[in-house]
């Protein structure tokens, strides 16, 4: 790129700033914040899984029916391991029974939305203590969305080594 044409742009970048009131084209002016974007159903059930998991009473039929359909099914490696939110309630509080703790890591590794909208990708951790042991699972697949709520999450979970370096499944 020659010199001139390298300071045309600069100036028209320039003039683009004070146009703006000095934000990138695009952007919320400086004095406005910019929304606040609410998490997709799938975070916002992990969040509230994570918060759910510490309280005794914490895993209900009631709770899950807030983020998953009545007929929701949970697949782990190709196995439906909970149909319905009783299910779900009740295999959750048996791994709560038996775990020190668990927790789904946030933010996602990675995370996408179908371009319909009825699909949510993820690549996840999940970290767990079970009789003094700590281990980790590394997730992939996705939660299928029906009226905001999820009716099915198909995962692949496989062993993933806890590194000494690092805490809560990511790197300190």
């Amino acid at each position: 790129m020659g010199c001139s044409l390298f300071f045309a742009r600069a100036a028209l970048f320039a003039a683009c700033l004070t146009l703006s009131g000095g934000a990138a084209v695009g952007a919320p002016a400086a004095n406005q914040p910019a929304a606040a974007q609410a998490p997709d159903p799938l975070v916002a059930m992990f969040i509230w899984w994570n918060a759910a998991y510490k309280q005794q009473d914490g895993f209900t039929a009631e709770a899950f029916s807030q983020y998953f359909t009545a007929d929701a099914v949970m697949r782990i490696n190709g196995k439906d391991r909970s149909k319905g939110v009783a299910d779900l309630a009740q295999h959750f509080r048996d791994i709560q029974a038996k775990t020190e703790y668990v927790a789904i890591v946030l933010p996602f590794i990675d995370e996408f939305t179908s371009a319909s909208g009825d699909q949510i990708f993820t690549h996840h951790f999940v970290v767990a203590r079970e009789h003094g042991k700590d281990s980790r699972e590394r997730v992939m697949g996705y939660a299928t969305i029906k009226d905001g709520k999820i009716s099915l999450i198909n995962f692949v979970s496989v062993p993933d080594p806890v590194e000494p370096a690092e805490h809560n499944g990511r790197p300190r």
